[in-house]
């Protein structure tokens, strides 16, 4: 294998880790109703006026915060420099595959601008993304203030997918409330993107500038049905003695002495009484 077979196959595994990652994040609950996702990612609020008592109130109403949190963990791995679904790996093999294939300028300008909001990412940062926090007590000049990128990504890091001691002790003084407050506008911004990104892979890869199959777009990567049905033959015997593995015969032969079938031991008429603990099934294909 030359060195650039080496590095296409290194580029290419890159584009298979992220785009069914990517595709569990479209599939996702919270990204089903794609107007209130956006809303979400950009902040929404309400301020209500109340004219008699000349006070305004300011609402954000917000998903609840398990549907929120295993959004996070869905695409938490497209955030961590060390997996390799992460999104600098992804852009770094499509840039690597466009080039190669002298794609026009329009596709190169759009992966740009695209590397540039996943750049603007910050888990790190002390950056403001829309707001920050003013914390004082009450007679007191000490005051502390955080923005609501620390806050988000102490929600993700300290309260959801680790523990990190040094978030949490950050933003103690603010609570949970307030780091989830800002973290869900944070998530719901990453799957936006995320979605956004996946979207353009897809129009590179219907324009065949993407070297994947159909199976990475097409491969079912969350699952639906819940509900597991096996048709099939059931048969109870004896129970098994020892620590050697139950041996029967493979399915459609015989089983031999010591199985019934499982409707002569609880089905109509009979007494209930199982012959034993051990249970042997024929079963066709999952239906």
């Amino acid at each position: 294998m030359t060195d650039r077979d080496q590095v296409e196959r290194g580029h290419r595994a890159a584009l298979l880790a992220f785009l069914p990652r990517a595709r569990r994040v479209e599939a996702h609950s919270l990204a089903q109703d794609r107007a209130a996702l956006v809303a979400l990612a950009q902040m929404t609020m309400q301020v209500v006026i109340d004219p008699a008592r000349e006070t305004q109130t300011v609402v954000q109403e917000l998903p609840p915060e398990e549907v929120v949190e295993s959004a996070a963990a869905r695409l938490r791995p497209l955030i961590l420099d060390e997996d390799p679904t992460h999104w600098g790996k992804f852009f770094k093999a499509v840039g690597y595959f466009l080039h190669a294939g002298q794609v026009p300028p329009s596709a190169m300008e759009h992966l740009k601008g695209l590397k540039a909001e996943w750049v603007a990412i910050k888990p790190r940062s002390e950056v403001l993304r829309g707001y920050e926090v003013h914390l004082s007590k009450a007679g007191s000049n000490e005051s502390q203030r955080v923005t609501d990128n620390v806050l988000g990504f102490a929600w993700l890091y300290g309260d959801v997918v680790h523990s990190d001691a040094d978030r949490l002790a950050r933003t103690r003084s603010f609570g949970v409330a307030e780091r989830f407050r800002a973290a869900a506008p944070l998530v719901a911004h990453i799957m936006v993107l995320t979605i956004a990104t996946l979207n353009f892979a897809r129009t590179l890869y219907a324009n065949g500038w993407l070297p994947v199959e159909d199976e990475v777009f097409e491969t079912p990567v969350v699952v639906s049905d819940t509900t597991f049905r096996h048709e099939g033959r059931i048969y109870l015997g004896e129970p098994h003695i020892g620590d050697d593995p139950v041996v029967v015969p493979p399915p459609g032969q015989d089983l031999g002495e010591g199985w019934l079938p499982i409707q002569q031991v609880f089905g109509p008429g009979s007494d209930g009484a199982a012959p034993g603990g051990t249970a042997q099934s024929e079963t066709s294909a999952p239906t």
